[in-house]
């Protein structure tokens, strides 16, 4: 697929939990995208790149609250690196909860973690 790099655009995230035990957890929600080169150009996370990365965090989630987490966050155009002709990626998103401190924290422990392997994107 091919995406033009100049326009805004979004990416979504969406868990969706089930069993009786995620409403007894309380956490705190990690999403990124990565972006691995093919050919010339960087690798990259999302995060790395967004002005504000805390819009892909969750602090403070609560089970007892909602099991169904969905959210967009707006890439601004310009954001992604694009090589002259264009810059293939492949592309995956992850997702971590984790307690006893926030994403950045070094201490705090990973209780679940998920990924999805998109597919390749060209930004051009």
């Amino acid at each position: 697929m091919s995406v033009r790099a100049t326009p805004r655009f979004e990416v979504r995230f969406r868990v969706q939990l089930k069993g009786r035990l995620w409403r007894c957890i309380c956490a705190n929600w990690c999403f990124d995208v990565g972006f691995t080169a093919i050919g010339r150009g960087a690798d990259f996370n999302l995060s790395d790149i967004l002005p504000d990365p805390s819009v892909l965090r969750i602090r403070d989630w609560k089970g007892c609250d909602t099991l169904y987490i969905d959210f967009t966050v707006p890439v601004s155009g310009g954001t992604i690196p694009v090589e002259y002709c264009g810059t293939v990626y492949e592309v995956a998103a992850w997702f971590e909860l984790r307690c006893c401190g926030y994403c950045e924290d070094k201490d705090s422990h990973l209780a679940v973690s998920g990924y999805e392997a998109l597919e390749e994107y060209q930004f051009a």
